[in-house]
């Protein structure tokens, strides 16, 4: 039975490789679009691992000269606690030049043994404090504390759980040596801490790979504090946080919004692309399935003369039928195997082009949409496998 088809699809190439070429890209698309949505998804609704509803961000700009030197920085730093420590409601507070879900960067890191293992991690600047703020208590080791920024040759580093696990597999974090991309003065990590979310928009296993690290602040205008406010702390908290900085130094702009809206932001930006995707995916099923239709029609148009001849030799009308089913099955196999030699290179090329872009693809969901192309690629030969079934005996006298 295959070797018969292949001979009657042989002597229409132009619009079975076109059948092919359609299914392998769209379904190379399809899974990538899949991918995507299935990425985002995960990432929108996954745990964050620390309770951000109570955590203020206050970021404060002077309206004049930058500090003059880092004792002056330190003083008002000094008087921006000593206010935020009065004012009720308030737990906590650190400066945070960088907090979860905003304002965060990636470098990568890596162990000092050669050929160690290496991961990009998040780096959260902590000169005391701010983990304590987020609720982080230590797994070993010890947090960082507010003289850890200064007069040591490396710079210590509290590293989370994940990062941890992906540096040092031996499970000994403390007291060894970290060095990072943008940085020339090594790492010393003094402490682990639970593992937790820093950016909703990721994988959740690459979002948890964090970093604090104790390093001198660089002198300007601007100071920002991570505040964590009581429980039952009303909704004009912030607003008392911001007044208290104001009174602290009139002269400087006050801005102070709770943690959750940058969290709120992150993941609605995380679901508008997964609905994206999903779009994506369902215009790449419209397309194929509305060309597929086109092209087996084509495919029947093409041969009525060498149906009718069929039809006259004695087959039947439901043999006609099967014989365009198992043409488009055979051309859609075809294609999903094309389609899976497209998808490899694909992936190669956005390994290639932006590794941190990548996005991981797993087997099930691959093999879902291939099922789904198959079977919408054998409903699209339905209405053409009815037509040739319809074609009369008669058609064999035409010329």
């Amino acid at each position: 039975m295959l070797g018969p088809l292949v001979r009657a699809l042989s002597r229409r190439k132009t619009p079975a490789l076109l059948m092919v070429l359609e299914t392998a890209f769209g379904f190379a698309v399809a899974v990538h679009a899949s991918g995507l949505a299935v990425h985002y998804a995960r990432g929108a609704s996954a745990p964050r691992g620390i309770e951000t509803r109570s955590l203020l961000l206050a970021a404060t700009e002077r309206d004049g000269p930058s500090f003059a030197s880092l004792d002056e920085r330190a003083a008002a730093v000094r008087r921006d606690a000593a206010a935020l420590a009065r004012v009720a409601g308030v737990l906590a507070a650190a400066e945070a030049a960088a907090a979860p879900f905003n304002l965060t960067h990636r470098e990568v890191v890596e162990t000092t043994l050669p050929g160690g293992p290496r991961a990009v991690a998040w780096m959260l600047d902590d000169r005391g404090g701010v983990a304590g703020v987020l609720g982080l208590a230590p797994l070993a080791g010890r947090l960082l504390a507010a003289g850890d920024a200064a007069g040591a040759e490396a710079t210590p580093a509290v590293v989370t759980q994940a990062l941890a696990a992906r540096l040092f597999p031996d499970g000994r974090a403390v007291g060894q040596i970290v060095r990072r991309s943008a940085r020339q003065r090594p790492l010393v990590v003094v402490g682990v801490v639970p593992s937790f979310r820093v950016s909703m928009g990721r994988d959740p296993d690459d979002a948890q790979r964090a970093l604090f690290a104790a390093e001198g602040p660089a002198l300007g205008r601007s100071l920002a504090y991570l505040v964590r406010v009581g429980p039952g702390a009303d909704d004009r908290a912030g607003a008392r946080v911001r007044e208290a900085l104001e009174r602290a130094d009139p002269r400087r702009a006050v801005l102070v919004r709770r943690l959750d809206e940058g969290v709120d932001l992150d993941a609605g930006t995380s679901r508008g692309a997964g609905g994206l995707a999903l779009a994506l995916l369902g215009a790449i099923f419209v397309v194929v399935f509305l060309g597929r239709i086109g092209m087996a029609s084509l495919l029947v148009a093409e041969r009525r003369q060498a149906l009718g001849i069929r039809r006259a030799l004695g087959a039947t009308r439901a043999g006609v039928a099967r014989l365009v089913l198992a043409e488009n099955a055979l051309l859609t196999t075809a294609g999903l195997a094309a389609g899976a030699v497209a998808l490899a290179g694909l992936r190669a090329a956005a390994r290639a082009a932006a590794p941190e872009l990548d996005v991981p693809l797993e087997p099930p969901t691959a093999l879902l949409v291939a099922v789904a192309f198959w079977l919408a690629g054998m409903a699209a030969a339905v209405v053409p496998a009815l037509r040739a079934s319809a074609v009369s005996p008669a058609e064999a006298s035409r010329s």
